[in-house]
């Protein structure tokens, strides 16, 4: 199945308001509209990636396949291995929403990436002020690593960029973010586009990391936007996508939005199969030569 992708897309949101807890309330995101950059749509989980805690029938994605350049509000450092800086990807931004001081908002995110070992794809989830367009917080990264087990949440995002006048930590509070990997689950995803079902390796350092919840308090009362986005590394090869999702986000009314259905369970065939593979293979062997001798 194809995605439609489209360079912009609105999403409005209603949300219902949770009741106060522990003297501080949930912010609500109704009447909220969003607008995206790159490719970008609304899905509904299936084994690989599946719903998230909110218990919404479908959630919201960012993917680089089929991105644009110019969306990540960070410049980073070169990885050190030879690779080129950021390429293409895709961003999505909320229009501005007030917000008081000790108000609290809850946000879950899902990584899933097809790259990594010097290519190593990012994504983000910032809170801007309105006012300034200044980041306020930042919300939630991500990277991809060379190990299931490395530091993918929060990764080394941060701590790679090079303007100054950024906060340079993470704001919000994960779920044991920083212990979380890769599952080998695969990569068979279709806003992964034509990297869906394939890792630059064919190992175990592909895949969704899961469901993370950040959650987020206000230091001061102020407007705000939202904007999570995700970026390519190095190349426009094997894609990575974030997946995204908050209360009320089923009450979406949609306009000019792609909805992905649930995957029929069909299995692919042979052909398609091998060809995924040895395409997978082919550049996983390139990577393996360039970066022989380093570890």
């Amino acid at each position: 199945m194809k995605i439609m992708r489209t360079p912009l897309i609105a999403l409005s949101l209603s949300a219902a308001l949770v009741l106060p807890a522990a003297q501080a309330a949930n912010m609500s995101l109704s009447n909220n509209t969003w607008t995206a950059s790159g490719a970008a749509g609304l899905i509904y989980g299936d084994n690989m990636v599946n719903n998230s805690p909110t218990g919404n029938a479908q959630f919201g994605y960012v993917s680089t396949s089929g991105g644009v350049y110019g969306v990540s509000p960070l410049a980073l450092r070169d990885e050190g291995r030879g690779t080129e800086n950021q390429t293409n990807g895709s961003k999505i931004q909320s229009n501005a929403f007030n917000a008081n001081a000790n108000d609290t908002l809850t946000l879950q995110f899902n990584y899933i990436s097809t790259d990594g070992r010097g290519y190593d794809d990012y994504a983000w989830a910032r809170l801007v002020n309105a006012d300034t367009h200044n980041t306020a917080a930042w919300l939630f990264t991500v990277r991809s690593t060379n190990s299931a087990n490395g530091n993918v949440v929060p990764g080394n995002v941060l701590d790679r960029q090079v303007d100054n006048n950024l906060p340079d930590e993470l704001d919000a509070v994960l779920n044991d973010g920083n212990t979380i990997g890769f599952a080998a689950a695969g990569t068979n995803w279709i806003p992964l586009g034509d990297s869906s079902g394939i890792c630059w390796d064919n190992a175990n350092t592909c895949g969704p990391t899961g469901w993370i919840k950040s959650a987020y308090s206000f230091t001061a009362t102020g407007s705000y936007f939202l904007e999570f986005g995700v970026i390519n590394w190095g190349d426009e090869a094997f894609d990575t996508a974030l997946a995204f999702d908050f209360g009320g986000l089923q009450q979406v009314n949609f306009s000019g939005v792609t909805i992905v259905p649930p995957p029929a369970t069909v299995p692919l065939p042979g052909g398609f199969l091998l060809m995924s593979l040895g395409m997978g293979l082919v550049s996983a062997i390139s990577r393996r030569s360039k970066f022989a001798g380093q570890s």
